[in-house]
């Protein structure tokens, strides 16, 4: 019989990509239940951990104003659910309307961003259409934020065509048109060359066809473009975990996670970056803090730790992950190597009696 390191090593690691949507992805980190991430030997399947929840028909939708109630044009609006997880992001309209769609039941907050400038509204998602109207102080246009913040340069600098396009191609991505989806990219940036969210996006794609290297060259690109992007840095930490860089991988990922603390996906990915490191106490302490920040619904985040636990000769805890990760993804890709996981660890501890 194996044992549990053995059977650790058998498995691999998980190797995710991002989902935009990333912020959705806001990837942005913002993406769909069918994410375009893949995984390497070991996990498979479309879960990926820059996935949003399970989506539902629910919308939030609304407008961001002035003290004067004039519609405010290319303000930024991020959606976070209760967790503080964002789950999509957008740029206002000519009328400063946004509407985020396809939303689970739950409580979100809608945060806006206008260059130094920043408003919040909570919203209960109970209903299947919610609205909900975002004053900022000050009336007239918002600034680009030259005074301060260089995130707000970077992205205020994006044609408004562009950010079009690139919405498209984030729709496309959601539905699993993945022609569509590089089409809209392409268009994106061919109008904004250095759009961040954009090259940030096709690095997901590369590492959906398993081409970590090009997936590099794109969100290199993204940092270049705009160095306070959070999830340039998580999908390149993703890429680097690909290529067994972990000591690459961490570094990428602790400056994501210092940009986005609230994001599970960084946690998640560093968790991968210690096991290749064989550290598994770290390891376990990423994903833990995944776990408290990660979807409900996100199995593999147990299915990790049952690796890790294994590999600390932590059976009991182990059975729990393993049992925790049936339950929720019975019928998944890696649910007949989870059974066998379970129960050779079964076998194990009553050996052990």
């Amino acid at each position: 019989m194996k044992t549990p390191r053995v059977i650790v090593l058998s498995l691999a690691f998980v190797s995710c990509t991002l989902c935009l949507s990333a912020q959705r992805m806001g990837m942005d980190p913002s993406l769909p239940s069918q994410s375009p991430f893949s995984n390497q030997a070991g996990i498979r399947g479309n879960n990926s951990p820059f996935s949003s929840a399970h989506a539902d028909n629910r919308s939030i939708s609304g407008t961001v104003q002035d003290t004067q109630r004039n519609g405010l044009k290319d303000v930024r609006v991020e959606l976070s659910d209760a967790n503080g997880v964002v789950v999509g992001s957008m740029y206002t309209g000519v009328s400063g309307r946004f509407e985020f769609s396809r939303l689970s039941p739950g409580t979100y907050t809608v945060i806006a961003t206008a260059g130094l400038q920043q408003a919040s509204e909570r919203v209960d998602a109970s209903n299947f259409s919610n609205s909900v109207n975002v004053r900022m102080q000050g009336a007239g246009k918002p600034t680009d934020g030259v005074e301060g913040s260089s995130i707000s340069i970077a992205q205020y600098r994006v044609p408004a065509k562009a950010r079009e396009a690139y919405r498209k191609a984030h729709e496309a991505v959601e539905k699993g048109k993945m022609d569509d989806a590089h089409k809209h990219l392409a268009r994106a940036l061919e109008l904004c060359p250095n759009y961040a969210e954009a090259l940030t996006l096709r690095g997901v794609l590369a590492l959906n066809q398993q081409d970590s290297q090009a997936a590099i060259a794109d969100v290199d690109k993204a940092i270049q473009a705009d160095g306070n992007y959070p999830m340039a840095y998580l999908v390149m930490g993703s890429a680097l975990n690909m290529q067994g860089k972990f000591d690459e991988a961490i570094r990428s990922l602790q400056r994501g996670q210092s940009l986005a603390p609230n994001f599970w996906q960084g946690y998640f990915e560093m968790g991968k970056s210690y096991i290749g490191k064989a550290d598994y106490p770290d390891a376990l302490r990423q994903l833990e803090r995944a776990q408290s920040l990660a979807p409900a619904d996100y199995p593999l985040i147990s299915l990790l730790r049952a690796h890790a636990l294994l590999a600390l000769k932590q059976f009991p805890e182990a059975m729990t992950a393993l049992q925790a990760y049936l339950q929720k993804d019975p019928q998944g890709p890696n649910s007949e190597k989870a059974r066998k996981m379970l129960e050779q660890a079964q076998a194990y501890v009553a050996s052990k009696r």
